[in-house]
């Protein structure tokens, strides 16, 4: 089965589960569910096609659109959901230079980078293709020295893995509260010093911060509300990486490029997801 997030996390936030075969490609249903509220989704054996969503438990069912079956539905039970992660958890090949290792875990002999990551409560173990194309791309941008924000953090895998690529301060922000805890320990597990951590979102930063690289790995309806924010932390020069996109939204990135003054200068596909990086070449 391909999860397409990490389910364990999504599923401890969750109050109901609903099985359903959706009438539309797997990759467009899971951002269809997203954008109504789903928590997590997991793509499942049997019947084949059905996705697995974690809803909150006001969810209204009547949401669900038009065609698609519901073939099962339910509660969630209560687990020991940090003893499930560590049962399950192995090294993650995130890119032909990261991998991502449990603490207890041995890192792979040939690991040109590793980082040691604990998830609990955050999003962010590797294992999603957001996360792949996003390392990708920070792989092949400059980062000496460069005073870093990533907005959505989760576990901190991108923030923290730009300062292995050689960047400066490192800023990092979640809206969920329960990822700090999860961001001070991993920070603590790669011995990450320069750095902060805090729960909210680019309107609570102090007025004039700025930033030569913005991370945010989200979904469009996410971040394009927050974009002229954002646009605003970044003097000429700096780049912004965006993930977590399908390959078809990427017009809808260019065009707010072109307005904005970003030239895309990165780019990775993989399957149907995309991610890039813009330059800011004008103000």
């Amino acid at each position: 089965m391909d999860l397409y997030y990490f389910v364990p996390t999504m599923e401890a936030k969750a109050a109901i589960w609903i099985d359903l075969v959706p009438t539309i490609d797997a990759e467009l249903a899971s951002m269809e569910l997203f954008e109504l509220g789903a928590l997590g989704l997991e793509e499942l054996d049997e019947p084949p096609g059905t996705l697995r969503a974690w809803l909150p438990e006001d969810w209204d069912q009547s949401q669900v659109p038009n065609g698609w079956k519901v073939v099962g539905q339910g509660a969630v039970e209560s687990r020991d959901w940090d003893l499930s992660w560590r049962l399950q958890q192995e090294p993650i090949h995130v890119t032909e230079r990261l991998v991502v290792c449990p603490p207890w875990v041995e890192a792979p002999v040939d690991a040109k980078t590793c980082l040691r990551m604990e998830a609990k409560q955050a999003f962010g173990t590797g294992g999603h293709e957001s996360t792949r194309l996003a390392a990708k791309v920070l792989e092949r941008i400059p980062m000496d020295g460069q005073r870093v924000f990533d907005i959505g953090a989760g576990t901190g895998i991108l923030g923290f893995y730009a300062g292995r690529l050689g960047a400066g301060h490192l800023e990092l922000c979640d809206i969920d509260p329960d990822a700090i805890p999860c961001l001070v320990e991993n920070a603590e597990l790669n011995a990450i010093a320069d750095w902060n951590g805090w729960a909210g979102s680019v309107g609570d930063l102090p007025p004039g911060s700025k930033f030569e690289l913005v991370i945010a790995n989200m979904l469009r309806t996410e971040f394009f509300p927050m974009r002229e924010e954002t646009l605003a932390l970044m003097p000429k020069g700096s780049r912004l990486v965006l993930s977590g996109y399908l390959a078809k939204e990427r017009p809808l990135v260019l065009e707010w490029f072109a307005q904005a003054g970003l030239e895309l200068e990165v780019e990775e596909t993989e399957g149907d997801w995309w991610a890039g990086c813009g330059r800011r070449i004008s103000e």
